[in-house]
């Protein structure tokens, strides 16, 4: 009789002992999950502050490039009028230098061109690398959600 009632309160500190043992690791387990997901609020967060950054420098970027092409453009049209109207037949070395302005400022013109083509290029590129970052960015604050559900059932 002394054998058994010992046997059941081994059994009955057993069952405590794996209790308090799981309760420790459940405790344990969710203060890691804190951790982790303030870190990964964290980055979320740093990763939305550096997303708006990009986006105020590609626009501030794009506009200023665009920008001093425009000016330019202009000032070479100005340019190739004031040629266009100096040119004189009497003056044959006049007529070369103009000549000669001229090509200068086409060349410049094409290679205008060839910036505004880079810019636009690289403003395809960025809005795709931004689409990217912001599809990223999404699927993080899913994960957030998704463990900051998991850690309320806890």
């Amino acid at each position: 009789m002394a054998a058994a009632a010992l046997s059941r309160s081994r059994g009955v500190a057993g069952g405590l002992y794996f209790l308090f043992t799981l309760l420790c690791l459940v405790c344990l387990a969710s203060s890691r999950v804190d951790e982790k997901l303030k870190n990964l609020r964290e980055v979320v967060q740093k990763i939305e502050q550096d997303l708006e950054t990009l986006k105020a420098e590609k626009a501030t970027f794009l506009e200023d490039s665009r920008e001093s092409i425009r000016s330019l453009e202009a000032m070479m049209a100005l340019q190739m009028l004031k040629i266009s109207e100096q040119s004189s037949e009497d003056f044959l070395p006049l007529n070369e230098l103009l000549e000669s302005a001229k090509r200068s400022l086409e060349s410049t013109k094409d290679l205008l061109e060839k910036t505004k083509t880079y810019v636009d290029e690289q403003d395809e590129l960025l809005d795709a690398k931004i689409a990217d970052i912001e599809l990223n960015l999404g699927r993080n604050k899913t994960i957030v959600r998704a463990l900051e559900e998991h850690q309320a059932e806890l």
